[in-house]
């Protein structure tokens, strides 16, 4: 049979058939791009949610790393006040109770020491924990000093024993650090529904040079600046919906706060502006009331303590006495006067706190940053600040932040007139509510602008450990 040949128009049928695709592979492509063969849309933003999640935590790892680091690192009683801290502790573990008499510590009776003015919260959790772990008492040290000296440590000789005990009350110190940031996280969450607004807020309490100092030894300032987030976050419970229960817990926090140190009393403003939310007198004297009623439930025993040992709640004339006796006025020992007062109050304390609020730390405070640096970072704050202006925020939530920020600066200037040893770093109890409002002011811009301040801190926690534990001579 002969062989026909093909024409040019039959090879190219031929060829268009053998590309054409078969059915099973039409049904693949069809397969391919079906709705129900992509990945679900919920299924991918339940894996975003999780990032915000896995950014807090490597956040708190690196918090606990670095406070972690400076506690092990830096000799004992090293740092401003942890002696007079450590001693109201050890006197507590033998049975004692520490009280406002400069002799006891000349006697050596462990009744007494620099810090026997401070209220008992915090000294009584960390006595309680020293016995629970079973650490016997010890005593502080009284050792020699040096002259003083920018680059070095404030006393001659050290123990590693010192240090190995002090590990038992510095390391939990870190734990509430660690607290403070996670509450701050809770916080800021209940006021935005950008997922990555309260990991901003709490990167800026993480990595605040100063915060990650002061958590790594022992101090009540710790303890303050935990409850004081922990007040941010019911009071802002309390803007989604007042009712007595919240304003209960609100003001049984705030008596904590009390137990723990008198300078954080201005905080209780939030509890007055609070029960303005709801309407008529008589709701907001009855709030007003539960805020009062379980506040004083909470530090009532200690107030009335020093009404009867020493004849005023706030022990304000004791205060005064003790102080100037063992030199925490920072006048020598004779009373502090203010001779001045608007130079104190326009002056001295907005310095004060320009210059401590980011970074301070050693015994005498002899570590800091030079004022330019402090500068940028007020620079970066305020602008950060600034973008509130054009966010929608509800007026109870910002009224609320301002006001426990305010007091928090408030508490520096009401020290300011009873010592010269104020500090910026009182400002703390109110910490959670500005890193609030610095995160709400950036929420506009895009995640890498909103952390350049947390970053900023970072590296200066960084260079601040490198300069000033790893490099000083501490004898």
């Amino acid at each position: 049979m002969p062989i026909r040949k093909a024409g040019p128009i039959q090879i190219l049928e031929t060829v268009k058939h053998q590309m054409r695709p078969g059915r099973a592979t039409l049904l693949c492509m069809e397969a391919e791009d079906s709705p129900e063969s992509l990945p679900p849309a919920d299924a991918v933003a339940r894996k975003r949610r999780w990032y915000p999640i896995c950014a807090l935590g490597a956040i708190i790892l690196a918090f606990v790393a670095l406070a972690s680091f400076i506690a092990i690192r830096t000799p004992a009683y090293e740092s401003a006040d942890e002696p007079g801290h450590v001693q109201n502790i050890e006197t507590l573990v033998r049975g004692h109770w520490y009280g406002m008499d400069s002799r006891c510590e000349m006697l050596n009776r462990y009744c007494s020491g620099t810090e026997a003015h401070q209220a008992p919260l915090y000294y009584l959790a960390f006595a309680g924990w020293q016995r629970l772990v079973g650490v016997p008492a010890r005593a502080t040290y009284h050792g020699q000093s040096r002259l003083f000296d920018a680059q070095q440590g404030t006393f001659l000789h050290h123990s590693n024993a010192d240090r190995r005990f002090l590990l038992w009350l510095r390391l939990p110190n870190v734990l509430l650090g660690a607290l403070t940031v996670l509450v701050t996280f809770f916080a800021v969450r209940l006021v935005s529904s950008d997922p990555w607004t309260p990991v901003v807020g709490a990167s800026i309490v993480a990595f605040l040079p100063r915060f990650v100092f002061l958590s790594a030894f022992v101090t009540n300032d710790n303890l303050v600046d935990l409850l004081g987030a922990v007040l941010v976050l019911l009071a802002l419970r309390f803007t989604r919906r007042p009712t007595g229960w919240r304003m209960a817990w609100l003001g049984f926090a705030f008596g904590l706060l009390v137990a723990t140190k008198l300078s954080a009393l201005p905080v209780g403003l939030v509890l007055i502006v609070l029960a303005f939310m709801v309407r008529g007198w008589r709701r907001r004297g009855g709030f007003l009331a539960i805020g009062a009623l379980t506040a004083f439930a909470a530090c009532g025993w200690y107030l009335i303590q020093n009404t009867v040992r020493y004849g005023d709640p706030l022990a304000r004339a004791a205060s005064a006495r003790y102080l100037a006796q063992v030199g925490g006025l920072g006048t020598f020992f004779i009373p502090y006067v203010v001779s001045n007062p608007l130079n104190l109050v326009f002056v001295r304390v907005p310095q004060r706190i320009a210059d401590g609020f980011w970074y301070v730390s050693g015994s005498v405070g002899q570590f800091h940053w030079p004022w330019p640096v402090s500068l940028v970072f007020w620079a970066v704050l305020a602008a950060s600040v600034a973008g509130i202006i054009s966010r929608h925020i509800d007026r109870w939530t910002l009224a609320t932040l301002l006001t426990v920020a305010g007091a928090g600066l408030l508490s520096v200037w009401i020290v300011a007139f009873q010592t010269s040893t104020y500090e910026a770093r009182y400002v703390y109890v109110g910490l959670s509510a500005i890193a609030a409002l610095v995160a709400l002011g950036l929420e506009r811009w895009r995640l890498p602008v909103r952390l350049i301040l947390p970053v900023m801190g970072l590296v200066g926690t960084v260079v601040a450990i490198q300069q000033n534990v790893l490099a000083v001579h501490w004898g």
